[in-house]
C-alpha cells in the first residue's frame, strides 16, 4: 500500500539568479505536490504522483527525477501541451517569488478520466495542491479525486499554496480553496494565505477563525523561520523551529508538509491515520519534526535535492 497519493503539478523550476552581470537560470524538477511526495519518499515513505506533463524533454526529465527519488509515476499522464515551467526569483534573504510559463501548461490538462479508483483504495492518504484548482479540466479532476478519496474513506490533506500570478482574481482563489477546505482533514496555510482567506493580519486569530468555521478540519500555519502554528485543545499553539541560515526557501514549506505526512502515515493503516487526526500529543511531536525538515531545506539550495533524510532530521531534533 502507498502512504501518500498526490494530485497536482509536477513541473520545471528555474531558479533565477540576477546578482551577476548576465542573469542565470538553473532548472530542476519541482511543483509543490511533487516536492511533498519527494519529502515523504526521502524519509522512507511510498508515494504515487498523479499529474499531467508534456510529451517533451521536460516531461521526460521530471519523470526520471520522480523515479530516481522513489515516487511511482504511473499516474503521470502525457498530455498535448508543454510541461509547465516556473521561474523562482530568490532574494538575498532566501525568500522567493514566482512567475510561470503556463499558457496553458500540461498540469492544467489532467482530466477526471485519467484517475483510476483503485489508486485511492491503494493509498493511506490523499494530498491535493491548489494549483490544480486554477484551471479546467484539472479543477474537475481535483474534485473527482476528492470524491474518490471520500468514497475510499481516506484522509485528505490540502496545501493552499497561493500563487498570485496564476489567479487573475484573488477572490476566485479564495472561493476555490474554501470549497476544498470544507472537504479536507488537514490544511496548511502560510501567513499570507491566512490573511487571504480571513482578512486577518494576526495569524493566530486567522487560524482560530478558520478552525471555528471548519470544525472538522485541522489547520496548520507556517511562519517561516519562526516555526508553525496549530490549534491544540481549542488554543493556538506556537511550535518553534530550529535556527538556520536561510539560503533558499523554495521547498521549505513542502518539506514541512511532506515530513508531516510521513509522520501521519508511518507504521499506520488508513484507519490509524484517521485516528491520529484527533491525537494532540501526536501533532505536537509531528510539528516539531516537520519544522526541522523545513528549516534544513531552507538552509540548502534547490528543491528536491535540498530535502532532508530521516537521519538529517533526527540529528537536529530539539532535545
Amino acid at each position: 500500500m502507498y502512504d501518500v497519493l498526490a494530485i497536482g503539478e509536477v513541473l520545471i523550476d528555474f531558479s533565477v539568479v540576477t546578482s551577476t552581470d548576465v542573469p542565470q537560470m538553473f532548472g530542476s524538477a519541482g511543483g509543490a505536490p511533487a516536492n511533498v511526495l519527494a519529502a515523504v519518499a526521502k524519509l522512507g515513505g511510498r508515494c504515487r504522483m498523479v499529474a499531467g506533463v508534456g510529451d517533451d524533454a521536460f516531461g521526460d526529465f521530471v519523470c526520471r527525477v520522480l523515479k530516481a527519488v522513489g515516487i511511482d509515476d504511473s499516474g503521470v499522464v502525457r498530455v498535448g501541451t508543454r510541461t509547465t515551467l516556473a521561474f523562482v526569483h530568490i532574494a538575498p534573504d532566501g525568500e522567493r517569488s514566482f512567475s510561470f510559463d503556463r499558457h496553458p501548461g500540461a498540469d492544467t490538462k489532467l482530466r477526471p478520466e485519467h484517475l483510476q479508483s483503485e489508486w485511492f483504495e491503494q493509498t493511506k492518504l490523499v494530498h491535493l495542491g491548489s494549483l490544480a484548482l486554477s484551471d479546467e479540466p484539472a479543477r474537475s479532476a481535483a474534485h473527482h479525486a476528492l470524491d474518490l478519496a471520500r468514497h475510499s474513506h481516506r484522509v485528505v490533506t490540502f496545501d493552499v499554496n497561493y500563487r498570485p500570478a496564476l489567479w487573475p482574481d484573488p477572490r476566485e482563489a479564495v472561493e476555490q480553496s474554501l470549497r476544498v477546505i470544507g472537504l479536507a482533514d488537514v490544511v496548511k496555510c502560510s501567513e499570507e494565505e491566512l490573511r487571504l482567506l480571513t482578512g486577518r493580519h494576526n495569524p493566530e486569530e486567522a487560524l482560530l477563525e478558520l478552525t471555528h468555521a471548519f470544525p472538522g478540519t485541522r489547520f496548520l500555519g507556517t511562519l517561516g523561520r519562526a516555526g508553525s502554528l496549530a490549534v491544540i485543545q481549542g488554543e493556538c499553539r506556537h511550535i518553534p523551529s530550529i535556527p538556520v541560515q536561510a539560503v533558499d526557501t523554495t521547498a521549505a514549506g513542502d518539506a514541512f508538509f511532506g515530513a508531516l505526512l510521513y509522520q501521519m502515515t508511518n507504521d499506520a493503516d488508513p484507519e490509524a491515520v484517521r485516528k491520529r487526526l484527533q491525537d494532540d500529543a501526536f501533532w505536537l511531536s509531528a510539528l516539531h519534526f516537520a519544522n526541522v525538515a523545513g528549516a534544513l531545506t531552507a538552509s540548502r539550495r534547490g528543491a528536491i535535492d535540498a530535502l532532508p533524510t530521516l537521519s538529517d532530521i533526527l540529528e537536529h531534533m530539539p532535545a
